[in-house]
């Protein structure tokens, strides 16, 4: 038993793990430390995990060498217009809705779309792919273009 601890002390001399709060990658020793942004961090089989209390016996934790630093997190990236000519599936449901001028299903939308050549697709089911589409649209909010109008319907937002 002793020589198990023995061994499970050495492999825990030092982890490299990252903080969850900040995302350094920080060098522990004895499976405890302190990160640089003061989030206490201890390695249990072989993760990090968060102090958030003090545990007993381990009032001042060790400084976290700091290895790498926290990437910064990335912009948004901006929607590109397309060169080809060609619409999206959600541009071509709004310019189907703003012809129709009241509220469609997705089937009517699709039927519609292939119909005036403005989308094209291979899919097995267009209207579930162009619903999902617009139930996400929705979910971002004032920028939506579409709002739901009733059960399965959908209409242009103002």
């Amino acid at each position: 038993m002793k020589k198990a601890k023995k061994a499970m002390v050495k492999k825990m001399a030092t982890a490299k793990v990252m903080c969850p709060s900040c995302g350094r990658l920080v060098e522990i020793e004895r499976g405890r430390g302190r990160c640089e942004c003061s989030q206490g961090l201890m390695v249990r089989a072989g993760r990090p995990l968060r102090i958030r209390e003090t545990p007993k016996g381990c009032v001042d934790l060790p400084a976290a060498k700091t290895i790498e630093q926290a990437k910064p997190k990335a912009e948004p990236k901006a929607k590109r217009e397309r060169t080809d000519g060609k619409m999206s599936g959600l541009d071509a449901a709004a310019k189907v809705l703003a012809d129709a001028g009241d509220a469609l299903d997705t089937k009517t939308m699709v039927e519609r779309m292939l119909a005036q050549g403005l989308w094209s697709t291979g899919g097995k089911t267009p209207a579930a792919t162009i619903y999902s589409a617009i139930l996400r649209e929705i979910a971002k909010g004032e920028s939506s273009r579409f709002k739901k109008a009733d059960r399965g319907k959908f209409a242009l937002a103002s």
